[in-house]
C-alpha cells in the first residue's frame, strides 16, 4: 500500500484572491452569546412538583418559580442562574396567584393583597387591597403606570398606586391562557391552543401587533420571560425546557448553542452540527492503466450554512475553485499494472453545517435589467425550464399578477413549489411537472428556476446532500434553488424542509456541494456524483474500477467503515414538528 503523505493547503490568500467573483454572501459574522451557563439543566427534587399554568418571574439574574410538596404545601424556589444554587424564599403571605416585575420593584399577588417587594431583599415595601379573593392563577403585567390581570378573555387594567379597577380590554383572540410582558408596550399572548404561536398584543392601542412561532415545545411557552430588550428565558421543570432565546424583528433564536449574525444584514445562522468528513477512494486497475486523473466535488467552503476548517488533501492532489465557489479535487493517479489496487484518503475536513435565515425587507422591489454579464447563465432559459411555455407563464401569471415586489413573489413561489406533491419523478421539464402535479426534489427546483427566470430573478440549482445525523455516510441525493437578493446575496428556496413555505429559511442542515447554473455540473460526467474521470480520462472507464465513500462522524469519535453502517435508525417525528421546524430527517 502507498504510503500516505498529507499536506495542509493553505488556502486564505488563495480564497481571498477570488472572493470578489464568486463570494457574494455576508462573510463577517458576529456571535451572539447566553448570559447564563446553561450546559448543566437545573435539578429537582423529585417530591417538588411545578403547576403548569403558572408562571416564572425573572429578577436581576434569578429565577422565581412556585412549587408544591408531597403534601401540597406551597413554597417559593429562588434559583440563581449564575452560581447555580436554589434557596427558598421565607415567605408567609400565603400562596401566590401571579406576579410581575414593576417600577423596579416585585408585585406578588395572593387573595385580598397586593405586595410590592424589594427585588434584593424580598423585603414588603408595602400593601394594597386587592380586590380578588380567588386561588387560582391569575397572570399579571405592569406596563407604564398600570397592572394587567388576565381575566379570561379580557384584560382587567388597575392603577398602580391605589390598586383600584380602572377599565377592560376585550382581547381579539380567544382561549388566552398565559400573558407575560415583551417589553414596556407589548405583552405576549400564549395558549396551548395555538400551538407555539405567540400573539403579541398592545394594551395601549387595544389590537394585536403580529404574531411568530417561538421556537420550543407550547408547553414550555407557560415557563417564558422576558428579562433584557428581545431577550427571553424559559425556565420549565416540566418540560426539561431551559435556556434563552433572542429576538430580531419577530424571528426568535435559540441561544443554547451558537448564534451568529451578518454583521450589516439580516442574516442569521444558527444551532450548528459538527462533523469531520473523510473521501475515501478505493481503486482497481481491470488491465494495464496509464496516468489517469479523477475529478472529486468537495463541500463548498465559507457560505452561510456551512463552514470547513482543518481542511487537509492527498499530496497527489490539486485544487480547483470556479467563479461560483465550486471546488473540484483533483487527483493524479500514476500508470499502473492490470491488478493493482490502491486506497487513499484523499480528503478530510472539519465541516460545521448551520441552519440558515435571512428576514427579507418587504419594500425590496424586483431590480430591473440584472446585470446580464454577472447573471446571465442563471436568467437563460433550457430544455428543464422551458419558463416561456404557455404553462409556466399561465402559472406564473396567476401567482404574481403584475407584482414587482421582490418578497411577494419569492414567498408565493415557495408556498406554490411546496404544495406540490413529492414523488419520485424522472427530471422532467417544468412544464409538466406543473401539469401532473407532482415530481421529485430536482423537478421542484425546476419549476421554481422556471418561474422566477422568467420573471428576471436569478436562480441556480444546488448539488446538496440533505443529511440523516445517524448515518455515517454521505451520498449525493437532493436538490434546491438558490436566488439572488442584492444586498444579500444567494439565499435558499428549499420547500421540502422546514419551514417550507419560506423563503431564504432552511432548517436542514445540507451538505452544499455546487451551485449550477444548469442540472450538469461542467467536470463530472453521468449525473449526480461525486467523483469521476476526468474527460481526459474518460476512455480509460472500461480499464478502472474505483468506488468513494464519504464518511461522515461525531467530533472526537472514530469514523465508522462501511460495513458498521447504521440501518433504518430514523428517530419519528409529529407533524407539529415538520411544521414548526424542529430537527427533521427528510427522506
Amino acid at each position: 500500500m502507498k504510503k500516505i503523505v498529507w499536506v495542509i493547503l493553505f488556502q486564505f490568500f488563495f480564497s481571498a484572491l477570488f472572493a470578489e467573483k464568486y463570494t457574494k454572501e455576508p462573510i463577517s459574522w458576529k456571535e451572539v452569546r447566553s448570559q447564563y451557563n446553561w450546559q448543566i439543566p437545573p435539578t429537582f427534587l423529585e417530591s417538588e412538583t411545578v403547576d403548569l399554568f403558572e408562571s416564572i418571574l425573572y429578577s436581576e439574574g434569578r429565577i422565581l418559580i412556585q412549587t408544591k410538596d408531597s403534601t401540597k404545601q406551597s413554597s417559593i424556589l429562588v434559583w440563581n442562574l449564575a452560581s447555580k444554587e436554589a434557596t427558598r424564599l421565607p415567605w408567609e403571605g400565603g400562596k401566590v396567584t401571579g406576579w410581575t416585575e414593576c417600577r423596579g420593584n416585585l408585585l406578588f399577588q395572593t387573595a385580598n393583597t397586593l405586595w410590592e417587594m424589594n427585588p434584593q431583599s424580598f423585603a414588603v415595601q408595602r400593601k394594597l387591597v386587592w380586590p380578588d379573593k380567588g386561588k387560582s392563577w391569575k397572570d399579571i403585567v405592569c406596563l407604564e403606570n398600570q397592572i394587567y390581570r388576565l381575566d379570561k378573555n379580557q384584560l382587567e387594567v388597575y392603577n398602580w398606586k391605589t390598586g383600584e379597577l380602572v377599565s377592560q380590554i376585550p382581547l381579539p383572540f380567544p382561549s388566552v391562557q398565559r400573558i407575560t410582558k415583551r417589553n414596556e408596550s407589548e405583552i405576549f399572548l400564549i395558549s396551548s391552543f395555538w400551538g407555539n404561536t405567540v400573539q403579541v398584543f398592545s394594551p395601549k392601542k387595544q389590537m394585536g401587533m403580529g404574531e411568530f412561532p417561538f421556537p420550543v415545545t407550547h408547553r414550555a411557552l407557560f415557563k417564558l420571560a422576558a428579562f433584557g430588550e428581545d431577550q427571553y428565558i424559559i425556565f420549565d421543570p416540566l418540560t426539561k425546557t431551559y435556556g434563552e432565546w433572542k429576538g430580531y424583528g419577530n424571528s426568535i433564536f435559540p441561544l443554547t448553542t451558537k448564534l451568529e449574525v451578518a454583521d450589516g444584514s439580516n442574516v442569521f445562522r444558527f444551532s450548528p452540527i459538527q462533523n469531520q468528513i473523510e473521501y475515501q477512494f478505493q481503486w482497481t486497475a481491470l488491465m494495464d492503466l496509464p496516468e489517469t486523473k479523477i475529478h472529486f466535488v468537495l463541500p463548498k467552503e465559507d457560505t452561510a450554512s456551512q463552514v470547513l476548517r482543518e481542511e487537509t488533501f492527498s499530496s497527489d492532489s490539486n485544487l480547483e475553485v470556479d467563479e461560483a465557489g465550486n471546488r473540484l479535487l483533483v487527483l493524479n493517479i500514476p500508470s499502473r499494472k492490470a491488478g493493482d489496487t490502491g486506497e487513499i484518503t484523499v480528503y478530510r475536513a472539519l465541516l460545521t453545517r448551520y441552519k440558515i435565515q435571512w428576514n427579507l425587507d418587504p419594500d425590496l422591489s424586483i431590480p430591473q435589467n440584472q446585470n446580464s454579464k454577472l447573471f446571465a447563465l442563471y436568467l437563460q432559459d433550457d430544455w428543464f425550464l422551458k419558463m416561456n411555455s404557455p404553462t409556466v407563464t399561465e402559472k406564473r401569471n396567476s401567482l404574481f399578477q403584475e407584482s414587482s415586489n421582490l418578497k411577494d413573489v419569492l414567498l408565493k413561489t415557495q408556498e406554490y413549489v411546496a404544495s406540490i406533491p413529492y414523488k419520485s419523478g424522472s427530471f422532467e421539464p417544468a412544464p409538466q411537472v406543473i401539469e401532473k402535479n407532482n415530481g421529485g426534489c430536482t423537478e421542484h427546483s425546476y419549476v421554481t428556476m422556471a418561474l422566477l427566470r422568467g420573471k428576471g430573478i436569478p436562480a441556480r440549482l444546488v448539488w446538496n446532500y440533505l443529511p440523516t445525523e445517524t448515518a455515517n455516510e454521505i451520498t449525493f441525493n437532493h436538490k434546491f434553488v438558490e436566488v439572488w437578493v442584492e444586498g444579500l446575496g444567494w439565499i435558499p428556496m428549499e420547500p421540502l424542509a422546514p419551514p417550507k413555505s419560506k423563503p431564504g429559511v432552511t432548517y436542514a442542515r445540507h451538505v452544499v456541494f455546487a451551485s449550477l447554473s444548469n442540472p450538469t455540473h461542467p467536470q463530472i460526467a453521468g449525473g449526480d456524483r461525486l467523483v469521476q474521470l476526468a474527460k481526459e480520462s474518460l476512455s480509460l472507464g472500461k480499464k478502472i474500477k474505483f468506488k468513494l465513500i464519504v464518511s461522515k462522524s461525531e467530533v472526537g469519535k472514530e469514523v465508522k467503515g462501511p460495513e458498521e453502517k447504521e440501518e433504518g435508525i430514523i428517530p419519528p417525528k409529529t407533524n407539529r414538528a415538520l411544521l414548526k421546524g424542529e430537527d427533521l430527517l427528510v427522506p
